[in-house]
């Protein structure tokens, strides 16, 4: 088992798509495919069902894809403290954060803070939020951005609010209320949902049990998922409904719909989490141009 072929497997299960994290990853379709057959073969069991167009995790699949982010991050954090601590490398910043956050805040925060920091370095560490909190604890991290903590965390770590983002209904494609503008929440109270689980997004499955009964009705959760790609593909294959925020809506996310919630539209928190420390000069300028970035983002989203 190779980092390569690791890697392969992350993006092909975040996208759903062979073509899609070939193209993400800048390699052939044909040579991922392989890599991900010899990963598979390796194991001993199948990651991925591939019916028509579209690939599916299996069980194994979800089991493994958590794992498999955390060998990765493991690699990386392991090679990068080597370096500092025994070599030549400036210490560098380790930013952990959310998929649906990389693009319109984290990629150009982190541009804006290079050039005003030429001489220094940026990790990026892609992970669920309790993987994000155990490595901030372990000063593995340097801050994180992930959404609702609860209390317990929160006595732990110096959290500042992003923003608050609107929460969307997600639905398979042929589902009676797909073609909607807008649905209320109280219109699925008679579907089975799916939701983030405890174990990687701390608290998610108490949000979402809050937000139905606000709406006046108890959920029927018969699915919990370890990331935002698999939750799409659960509702995709017919598991059931879910909710997340609308931002996340630029997944890809072929096989269902995202539908704006009709007013009282439920909010999620996106936070900035850092240790109880005195933070570098360096840390505090990342951590302002993401906040600023943050605010303009939610300005022009309202």
């Amino acid at each position: 088992m190779e980092f390569h072929q690791l890697r392969y497997f992350i993006a092909a299960a975040e996208d759903l798509s062979i073509s899609g994290a070939a193209k993400r990853l800048h390699v052939t379709q044909p040579a991922l495919s392989r890599q991900i057959a010899v990963l598979e073969a390796e194991l001993g069991v199948p990651l991925f069902d591939r019916i028509r167009k579209r690939i599916h995790l299996t069980d194994a699949g979800r089991f493994f894809l958590p794992k498999a982010r955390q060998i990765i991050c493991d690699a990386e954090t392991g090679a990068q403290q080597l370096r500092e601590q025994f070599g030549k490398a400036r210490r560098t910043l380790r930013l952990g954060f959310l998929t649906p956050v990389l693009d319109d805040l984290v990629a150009p925060a982190v541009r804006e803070f290079r050039q005003r920091h030429p001489n220094a370095q940026v990790s990026l560490f892609e992970l669920p939020p309790r993987a994000q909190l155990d490595r901030l604890r372990n000063h593995e991290l340097d801050a994180a951005i992930l959404g609702n903590l609860d209390d317990h965390d929160r006595a732990h770590f110096d959290i500042r609010r992003l923003s608050r983002n609107k929460m969307a209904a997600v639905l398979p494609e042929d589902h009676l209320l797909a073609k909607k503008k807008s649905i209320k929440l109280a219109a699925l109270k008679h579907e089975r949902w799916v939701s983030l689980s405890d174990a990687f997004f701390p608290g998610r499955r108490e949000f979402l049990r809050s937000m139905c009964q606000t709406a006046g009705f108890e959920p029927n959760i018969v699915s919990e998922v370890d990331s935002l790609p698999m939750m799409l593909g659960a509702v995709t294959s017919g598991e059931g409904v879910a909710v997340m925020p609308a931002h996340a809506g630029k997944l890809p996310h072929g096989g269902c719909v995202i539908i704006p919630l009709a007013a009282p539209v439920p909010t999620a928190e996106l936070l900035l989490v850092l240790p109880k420390q005195e933070p570098s000069r360096e840390l505090t300028t990342l951590t302002t141009l993401i906040a600023e970035l943050a605010t303009q983002i939610a300005q022009e989203q309202h």
